[in-house]
């Protein structure tokens, strides 16, 4: 068994990669300062959120329930655990978990929201709408409430809303791609493409490796006729989009390409 310095340093070493992104090495390192110490719910949590990031919820969710169960209280593995639920289709445990935050002072604006979203997703708009909105006066200037509050806006047809929402999250938080894709979104639907593409271009800055801004934008180049670039966009989508939950947008998407690459190379015979 490790003193209690190596599991630590090893600790250390593990909460490091994370940072780095590195999920797959911290992933082993958390596992090996548990074999040495299982009473520290903070290493089942970074192990949870290791996994969580490396694409295995299921594991990251026994992870986090094991680091709950010796920090109940713990705020950050509440909403960890919630997120897990909601990801994985367990909508009524996510509810619970973040209702457990809402009596938290400093937590209750996010738990609401986070609550908002969850009824969002299960197309349940007016109840996602009311929370979002007890959400934002407790925290008026949090940009993940306003852009909740404007994708249940667009849900709800209420563009105008939906195009404020954002803009004052995009002013409030102007380092997030998210934000900036749902800008250029909207702004395309509403017969904007250019100042759509200017945004998309924007989250692009932000993170070069989004795959929904690149098929955002190949979608709008195809609508204008620029195939080359619309493919490029496509192909770098495919590149980097590997989530499960897209396996039926990856069959579309790879089949547009191939019929992109047939038309191009047609066009380059003649």
């Amino acid at each position: 068994m490790k003193s209690n310095n190596e599991w630590r340093s090893i600790a250390r070493k593990a909460f490091a990669l994370l940072e780095t992104g590195d999920w797959a090495g911290a992933v082993k390192l958390f596992r090996q300062a548990l074999a040495s110490e299982q009473t520290v719910a903070e290493l089942y949590a970074g192990l949870g959120e290791a996994l969580a990031e490396g694409g295995e919820p299921q594991k990251a969710l026994d992870a986090y329930l094991k680091a709950h169960q010796l920090a109940p209280e713990d705020v950050e593995s509440l909403f960890a655990l919630g997120d897990l639920y909601f990801e994985i289709d367990k909508d009524d445990l996510a509810l619970e978990c973040y209702g457990r935050l809402v009596s938290h002072p400093e937590e209750a604006g996010e738990a609401l929201a986070r609550m908002g979203m969850v009824h969002a997703g299960r197309e349940e708009y007016q109840q996602a709408l009311n929370l979002l909105e007890q959400a934002s006066r407790l925290d008026p200037q949090s940009a993940f409430v306003l852009n909740g509050l404007g994708e249940v806006y667009v849900a709800l047809g209420q563009q105008k809303r939906a195009l404020e929402a954002w803009r004052k999250a995009s002013r409030i938080d102007p380092e997030d791609p998210h934000i900036m894709l749902n800008l250029g979104e909207l702004q395309y639907d509403m017969g904007e493409p250019a100042a759509a593409e200017r945004l998309y271009r924007q989250a692009l800055e932000l993170d070069e490796e989004l795959p929904e801004v690149h098929l955002a934008l190949g979608n709008l180049m195809l609508s204008q006729g620029r195939e080359r670039q619309a493919l490029n966009h496509y192909r770098r989508f495919l590149d980097l989009e590997k989530g499960q939950e897209a396996r039926d947008l990856i069959k579309e998407v790879s089949a547009v390409v191939e019929e992109l690459d047939a038309e191009l190379g047609r066009g380059s015979k003649k």
